[in-house]
């Protein structure tokens, strides 16, 4: 009976094993990919689209970002920048095959500051509705986020 429950454990857990790499392997493959839309607040000029994944993070990288309650008053916004990701692949539809992109939140900055304004899109949100300021959220980034963003729209 002891040899019967070693064996039963053993198979669980190679078969659990199994699946967990099947599952990360899916997972990485089917990684929805995201598209920034920089503009100027002043002029609603569209200065650049980030389609680069690993600049993407970068700037988006939120570890280091710091929660503000609010913005100050003296603040002059500078860029606008739209978050787009990919839809989700739904049953059926080739993986390979190039998807339609959807808003999932708007980065506003500010003229030398440090600040931005994050606001969820509504759409995030299925089946809901959820007022504007429920989904904005304020923060400070690091100068290493700011520098790189700096450095792609000026360049």
């Amino acid at each position: 009976m002891t040899k019967l429950i070693g064996v039963f454990i053993t198979c669980v857990l190679f078969l659990t094993g199994c699946g967990n790499s099947v599952s990360n392997q899916n997972n990485e493959d089917t990684k929805k990919k995201n598209r920034i839309e920089v503009y100027s607040v002043q002029d609603d000029a569209h200065l650049t689209t980030i389609d680069d994944q690993n600049t993407i993070n970068k700037i988006l990288d939120t570890c280091d970002w710091k929660e503000a309650e609010q913005l100050p008053d003296d603040l002059k916004p500078d860029y606008k920048m739209l978050v787009y990701q990919e839809k989700t692949l739904l049953y059926g539809q080739d993986p390979d095959e190039e998807r339609d992109y959807e808003l999932i939140e708007t980065l506003i900055t500010y003229q030398d500051s440090s600040y931005v304004q994050e606001i969820i899109s509504s759409d995030v949100v299925h089946n809901m509705i959820i007022p504007e300021d429920v989904m904005t959220f304020y923060y400070v980034m690091p100068d290493e986020n700011l520098k790189e963003l700096e450095q792609i729209i000026n360049h």
